[in-house]
């Protein structure tokens, strides 16, 4: 008899570890490349990189790296922390509070004038918070499916909605696919997501 119970706490004592080491992963980073075709009149292409770093079971910090180049460069910074709350063993509901930074730089406009050159910039920048969460499901052994929403507030202020997939190469390597909704303009992403 106390052998049977010896068992039962054992295994319950590694049920949340089991459980745990099937969920979805906040231990990674990723990164591809960017197409937005028709962003406020540019066509632009660049980079974007994100990471996440689970703090415990629940509580992970994350952020992310966007620049964007066409006549006009955009950068894109967040950096927050975030909760995860598992719906089952594959679907998790998380949000975060994110610190934003965005700048986007037009370049300079000269004129000449009677006493010199006038130069003005075209370039702006802000700090603001932001808001992000979304859903995470693990479709099946390859495919994982995700869709997540953020406002950005401050003089940049925007809505932005995301529809994510990840398919499973190796236990830890995965091809990103995205689309991206940046304040109503669509845009595509491509690229791999690391696991640590």
């Amino acid at each position: 008899m106390k052998k049977g119970i010896t068992g039962l706490v054992a295994a319950a004592a590694l049920l949340p570890a089991a459980v745990a080491a099937e969920s979805l992963s906040y231990n990674y980073v990723e990164g591809g490349l960017a197409l937005y075709p028709s962003y406020e009149s540019q066509t632009f292409l660049g980079l974007e990189g994100r990471g996440s770093f689970a703090i415990n079971e629940n509580i992970f910090a994350f952020g992310g790296l966007k620049y964007l180049t066409d006549d006009v460069d955009l950068t894109a910074l967040h950096v927050g922390g975030g909760y995860r709350h598992g719906l089952d063993a594959k679907t998790d509901l998380w949000a975060g509070l994110t610190i934003e930074y965005q700048e986007i730089d037009g370049g300079t406009q000269c004129v000449n004038t009677f006493s010199g050159p006038f130069c003005v910039s075209n370039s702006f920048d802000d700090t603001a918070l932001g808001l992000r969460g979304g859903l995470r499901h693990q479709l099946d052994d390859k495919l994982e499916i995700g869709g997540s929403a953020r406002i950005i507030t401050g003089d940049l202020d925007y809505v932005g909605l995301t529809g994510t997939a990840r398919f499973a190469l190796r236990d830890n390597l995965k091809l990103l696919g995205e689309v991206d909704l940046y304040d109503g303009e669509l845009g595509l992403i491509g690229g791999v997501t690391l696991e640590f």
